[in-house]
């Protein structure tokens, strides 16, 4: 049997465990997965932080374009000169007061090219900036997926413990009534107590876990600790084969961003060449006033060419340089491609055992809650003990825990698993 054909078979039982998980808190207005990513979107700094990031890049590509504008200013100078001996002959060039205003206006025309290197290494950088707000999404996305089934699962334990000291509560009457009558010893009333003391304090451990996770809730989402979850995911009717969720591999927020970066980086390489070239820059300047013989002279325009000979190898040195780091940003988009493909492999073939662990456990846990029920019937015809019915129970009780937390971990695998390959429409948001 495929695991296609197989997993058809199974959904119908998924559906009816989740139906029955989740009956209990759908009973209310439960705040929804989505919901609670809406909220801890809305309070989250580090979302927040990306994009104050974009804008500072968003910032940093406009000064790298207006490197490529002419500049203008004015200019106002006072010079005071020692006076001239007595005697000397004053001519304009040399009054002993002098004082010039003009506007300056500076135009770039050639740098080596880096001036346009540098622009798209600008470019560049923004666009992995607005990448890293995504995933800074994704990662958020990932807490409050965690937090949420981390919730639901405790609170299924804690349901399922209490169901079960119930059903030790009836047997504890059950016995005690047979011991008035002399059909059971006391060690089999005191036994029972034991246990149901027992489950009393898992329970209060498992409540501590929990009010821990629902800090967390709240400390994420904004909302009240004790707000009300609800689960509305279904599971797909067909998973899709492993290729098609590792060819979303390229579409990852971590993996554009290391792309992009990568770009930029080579643009480095780009800007330390263009040290090599000469520059060429063209000036002019108009005079509101000047001294001596150029008084009537408004205007100047100057071209100028500047031939770089020797700075001591240290333009050699920056090309080098912006090399490694090339290399080094290269190595690390191989790193980041590795670990996706290995993060989509695991979570899909951890989803494909929790699906085959599914009817397992949907068998074993009918079969251990029948024997239970027939141990109750025997214990009261005298053919089993109580110790009997209690590890049928106990046997019933960890049958249905385990089928309860395999669940909610399929859940939130699958989602993960959307989440790895970019699937999930969080991450489609731009800022």
């Amino acid at each position: 049997m495929t695991f296609t054909h197989f997993y058809r078979r199974l959904l119908p039982f998924i559906g009816v465990i989740s139906l029955g998980l989740a009956h209990s808190v759908r009973a209310q207005d439960g705040l929804t997965l989505d919901a609670y990513f809406d909220a801890a979107l809305q309070r989250s700094e580090t979302t927040a932080i990306q994009l104050q990031q974009i804008q500072q890049a968003e910032e940093v590509y406009r000064q790298a374009n207006a490197a490529l504008l002419p500049t203008i200013n004015g200019v106002v100078s006072y010079t005071w000169l020692d006076p001239l001996p007595a005697g000397t002959q004053s001519t304009p060039s040399n009054l002993s007061q002098q004082h010039v205003s003009r506007f300056t206006a500076t135009q770039p025309l050639f740098r080596g090219m880096r001036e346009y290197a540098a622009l798209r290494q600008t470019r560049d950088l923004l666009s992995a900036q607005r990448q890293d707000y995504r995933q800074a999404r994704v990662s958020l996305y990932q807490d409050v997926l965690q937090n949420f089934f981390s919730i639901l699962a405790l609170e299924s334990d804690i349901r399922n413990y209490q169901e079960e000291i119930r059903l030790n509560r009836e047997r504890e009457q059950d016995i005690r009534a047979r011991v008035r009558i002399g059909r059971s010893r006391d060690s089999e009333l005191l036994n029972e107590q034991s246990s149901i003391s027992t489950l009393n304090a898992t329970v209060e451990q498992l409540r501590g876990q929990l009010q821990v996770a629902r800090q967390g809730f709240a400390f994420l989402s904004g909302l009240n600790a004790d707000t009300a979850l609800q689960d509305n995911l279904n599971l797909p009717a067909q998973l899709e084969p492993l290729p098609a969720y590792l060819a979303g591999i390229q579409d990852r927020p971590d993996v554009h961003a290391a792309q992009q970066r990568l770009v930029a980086a080579s643009e480095g390489i780009a800007i330390a060449r263009g040290e090599h070239y000469p520059s060429l820059d063209l000036n002019a300047n108009y005079y509101l006033e000047r001294p001596g013989y150029l008084d009537d002279s408004k205007w100047d325009v100057q071209l100028l060419l500047t031939i770089p000979l020797y700075a001591g190898g240290s333009v050699q040195s920056k090309v080098r340089q912006a090399t490694a780091e090339r290399n080094q940003v290269e190595l690390t988009q191989t790193q980041i491609k590795r670990q996706a493909d290995q993060e989509i492999r695991s979570l899909y073939q951890s989803i494909v055992s929790n699906l085959s662990q599914l009817e397992a456990l949907i068998r074993a846990t009918a079969a251990a809650k029948k024997s239970y029920a027939a141990q109750v019937r025997d214990y009261k015809l005298g053919l089993v003990t109580n110790l009997d019915v209690l590890q049928a129970l106990t046997a019933f009780q960890q049958n249905q825990r385990t089928l309860d937390h395999t669940v909610f971990t399929a859940k939130s695998n699958y989602l993960q698993l959307l989440t790895a390959a970019a699937r999930m429409p969080t991450q489609g948001v731009k800022p």
